[in-house]
């Protein structure tokens, strides 16, 4: 095995060789026994055009290339240090292709030795890292890297990032490596190869001294003893002490906030008097620690449980990692928190077992597999949002999630979670859960009677989505079609002996899948033939008592047959799930789980088309371009103040709810109706951010946008399209525009798209471009001109401090669509008691959306931005008041544009 690396990395004029870009940069660094020998870098005279986005990438300019020599020139020394050696990269599929291009160019046969990609071999060695991305590994790892996007810089950090896997991989157990290179044949580069060699190493060496157990044949972590607590003994702890003393709080460049100070003192005072309290507090001041310290010391001096919620899995990793650390160095006692989520959030081993033991005939398979192995060498938790894994291997990853069925095991880790829960002093959890237990007869969290929910403008949404239901048909082909999985390979197992009940499951099985496609055909039509898509999406609200054509007709039937067809299946199963089954593969117990699912799919798909159900709003979204069948059905209780009044305020001493956004015009009046607590009588206050908006924030409405409510939607699309390319083009920063409904957001790239040829910005479009919100983020960070379109996902939740954002462009007022079933639903009911729907629930939920939109620009003390807000109502509508009234206090501007776009450049410089 050849013993020496060359790492490379390259800048190109665009991302196709076939094309006929070229290479314009060059880095190279050769790694020999773990150190890294020899170096080159050049640059290349591409021989065409460098296009403005790869020079704001990478910073490499057309005077730079310009006397370069030609690749031809250094090909010769290039092919000499690639000779015998591993080609390394951080995406071999991108930088080898360019490269062999290049050879071939200057007339030198392509490289033809084994190849290691580091973004793989990362993906395996750190399955827990939040981002593979080059700079973000180097950031984690604590690798100095100074010039992204530049070849020379990355391929040195490539190079130590390649030493620092190498090293993780020879320091685990012999039987994981065992293991990881029975799958490495399967992976895209030659990893190995690299195993081979580790694993010899590793068979030479007396055993290594590592803390492993061992279940079913695979390594992990060994669990840490539970602490002996039998003369725990609560210590002497007061809050009104540690209050007065106001101490500085261990965080780096501390300042001291008084409303954070205000605020602890407040969720004491309702924690220590059994009261309900909404605390709105604002951006930047310190939220998290101003409920987790007065949580702690309650707990502490009062023995008595606090369960802290939230809705989000990034602001729970928050709590943990950032947050608990710097209130244990605060806090003068002992303490105990605990992280309990719903089963479906832990691996099953027993599950990942049976798995490991099936063949990889896929590439996201091997490599899930490979990651989950490394990854049990260093979770306590077994908590499956640790992973880091690529969207292919999400559903895989779904599947080994723990059962219902699953009640215990050595190796449990739900199991072992709810027994920390139930020790602990703190535990934290999130809406779903806590949601699920309010109303289960059985409880998941341990016994608590006080409770601080943040995030709390979610909580509705989420129980909204807890106590409805929604079937698609994804969701239905793939259980079915993991069902015939477990029954081929059953069969696969069983040839010798040929057992009848399979072959019967399989004919049942193939009869409810093609009834299913039919149907979920039949009702994708409905929609579309009874309401237009509109922006390629249509959204019917349905209920079954009105629907009386013979097509829903049809489709109720067809509803029944899959709902018999679905309990004939498990009949037909009945003898194969009490038979006895041996070995590593447990079909019998995968296949009653997944029939166990399908009959509540059927269950909830009878209750969706047949049921009339008070208080519930159904409804079907079509995708006008999507596949025939490409329908989901959803149904959401519209109203839910008095279950949370009578199942969560009733039952609970004091419920602390916080947000950033809570109030509409100061007042906390719309929230408290929402959630059933105005008879409750709770403390209300808003703790403002501690930002001097005056100074740090203008806002902009352009007086020459037309009307909304006075043009077409298409002709409003276009009048945004043409406001962003002129604040994009005047103030050239980054710019992140809001839209409340992807069908503007669409109408306004088709508009911005004729004029953006040879714009010196990119464009980035939530639904346009593929990826993740996270995904497009990172991409927008990237340039230094660049525009972000985005909708819901974006209003809130993204944090863009400093530089990151300097613009922020909301293209309407962030009313719901005319087509929202929900709000549909809400109103007719606000109609029925006798109220407005505008002023009661529409008005109200644009402006706290509006200000989870203004919210995105101002996140730390130094920032500065301009708000440019192109929709006319703002300030020419009664309403509009509203809105503003709702913003810290900032200066307002009107005027044509261009006047605008003079202020902003002025107010920004």
């Amino acid at each position: 095995m050849a013993t020496r690396f060359v790492i490379i990395d390259l800048e190109t004029t665009g991302n196709g060789p076939k094309k006929g870009d070229r290479i314009i940069q060059l880095g190279m660094a050769v790694v020999e026994d773990g150190l890294i020998v020899e170096r080159f870098a050049s640059f290349f005279n591409p021989e065409q055009p460098i296009p403005l986005f790869i020079q704001q990438l990478t910073n490499i300019n057309e005077q730079m290339v310009e006397g370069a020599p030609l690749f031809a020139d250094k090909a010769g020394e290039i092919a000499a240090l690639m000779h015998g050696a591993y080609f390394v990269a951080h995406n071999v599929d991108f930088d080898l292709p360019f490269l062999q291009a290049e050879l071939e160019r200057a007339g030198w046969p392509p490289f033809a030795g084994p190849t290691i990609d580091t973004v793989e071999l990362a993906r395996i060695v750190l399955p827990t890292a939040e981002s593979y991305k080059l700079g973000d590994l180097a950031r984690q790892l604590g690798l100095h890297h100074d010039r992204p996007h530049q070849a020379d810089s990355d391929a040195e950090v490539t190079a130590k990032l390649f030493i620092a896997l190498l090293k993780r991989l020879s320091r685990l157990p012999l039987m994981t490596l065992e293991q990881l290179r029975g799958l490495a044949r399967h992976l895209k580069s030659d990893i190995y190869l690299l195993l081979d060699a580790v694993i010899a190493k590793k068979r030479n060496k007396a055993p290594a001294d590592r803390a492993v157990a061992v279940y079913r044949g695979i390594a992990l972590k060994q669990p840490a003893p539970e602490p002996d607590e039998s003369d725990r003994r609560p210590a002497l702890a007061s809050f009104a002490a540690f209050c007065e003393q106001e101490p500085p709080l261990p965080l780096p460049g501390y300042k001291r906030r008084a409303g954070q100070w205000e605020m602890m003192r407040l969720v004491y005072e309702a924690l220590s008097t059994s009261q309900h309290a909404l605390i709105e507090a604002g951006t930047g001041l310190g939220k998290s620690l101003a409920y987790l310290i007065p949580a702690a010391f309650f707990a502490c001096e009062q023995q008595e449980r606090v369960v802290i919620s939230t809705h989000t899995l990034q602001l729970q990793e928050q709590l943990i990692r950032r947050d608990w650390p710097v209130l244990r160095q605060i806090a003068p006692f002992p303490l105990r928190v605990a992280v309990l989520k719903g089963k479906q959030n832990y691996l099953s081993l027993d599950k990942f077992a049976s798995f490991l033991s099936e063949p990889s005939d896929t590439y996201d398979a091997a490599l899930l597999k490979c990651q989950v192995l490394v990854w049990l060498l260093e979770t306590d938790s077994g908590d499956l949002d640790e992973l880091n894994v690529s969207s292919g291997a999400r559903l895989l990853l779904s599947a080994l999630a723990i059962g219902e069925e699953e009640d215990g095991g050595r190796h449990h880790f739900f199991a072992r979670a709810k027994e920390r829960s139930e020790r602990a002093d703190v535990v934290i959890t999130n809406h779903a859960l806590l949601l699920h237990d309010l109303t289960a007869p059985a409880s998941l969290l341990p016994p608590f009677r006080h409770l601080i929910i943040d995030e709390a403008h979610r909580l509705e949404d989420a129980a909204a989505r807890c106590f409805g239901e929604q079937i698609g048909y994804v969701s239905f082909r793939l259980l079915t079609a993991k069902i015939a999985q477990t029954i081929a390979k059953w069969q696969e197992a069983e040839q010798d002996a040929p057992n009848g009940a399979l072959v019967r499951c399989q004919q049942r099985l193939e009869e409810l899948q093609f009834e299913g496609d039919e149907l979920f055909r039949l009702l994708r039509r409905y929609a579309l033939d009874k309401k237009p898509a509109r922006a390629g999406r249509c959204r019917y609200r349905f209920s079954p008592t009105d629907e009386q054509s013979r097509a829903w007709q049809a489709a109720v039937e067809l509803c029944w047959r899959l709902r018999d067809l679905a309990a004939a299946l498990s009949a037909e199963a009945k003898p194969l799930l009490s038979a006895d089954t041996s070995g590593d593969f447990p079909p019998s117990a995968l296949l009653s789980a997944d029939l166990a699912a399908l009959n509540r799919q059927m269950a909830a798909l009878v209750r969706l088309l047949t049921e009339k159900e008070p208080g519930v709003v159904r409804w079907i979204e079509a995708d006008e371009k999507g596949a025939a069948n490409a329908v989901r059905l959803y149904s959401q209780p519209v109203d839910l103040a008095d279950f949370f009044a009578d199942q969560l305020f009733m039952k609970k001493r004091s419920v602390v709810l916080t947000s950033a956004t809570l109030t509409v015009r100061g007042r906390f009046t719309y929230m408290a109706a929402r959630l059933g607590l105005e008879d409750f009588y709770p403390l209300c206050r808003s703790f403002p951010p501690p930002f001097r908006y005056e100074e740090q924030a203008a806002l902009f409405v352009p007086a020459d946008m037309p009307l909304v409510s006075a043009v077409p939607l298409e002709d409003y699309a276009e009048a945004v399209a043409a406001s962003v390319l002129a604040i994009t083009r005047r103030l050239g920063r980054r710019v992140l525009v809001l839209f409340p409904s992807y069908e503007l957001l669409k109408l306004t790239v088709d508009a911005l798209k004729t004029e953006e040829e040879g714009e010196p910005f990119v464009l980035i479009a939530q639904g346009v471009q593929s990826g993740s919100p996270a995904k497009l983020l990172r991409t927008f960070l990237q340039f230094e001109h660049a525009v972000l379109f985005g909708t819901s996902s974006f209003w809130e939740g993204v944090d863009l401090p400093g530089s990151a954002l300097d613009v922020l462009v909301i293209a309407r007022l962030p009313f719901a669509p005319p087509d929202d079933p929900v709000m549909e639903a809400k109103s007719e009911r606000i109609r029925l008691e006798g109220g407005d729907p505008f002023s009661e629930l529409a008005l109200p939920e644009a402006v706290l959306r509006f200000k989870q939109g203004f919210g995105r620009l101002i996140r730390t003390e130094d920032d500065k931005g301009a708000v440019f807000v192109l929709d006319r109502r703002l300030l020419a509508s009664p309403y509009g008041a509203d809105f503003l009234a709702s913003l810290p206090p900032l200066s307002v501007h009107e005027g044509a544009l261009s006047e605008l776009l003079d202020k902003a450049e002025t107010w920004l410089s």
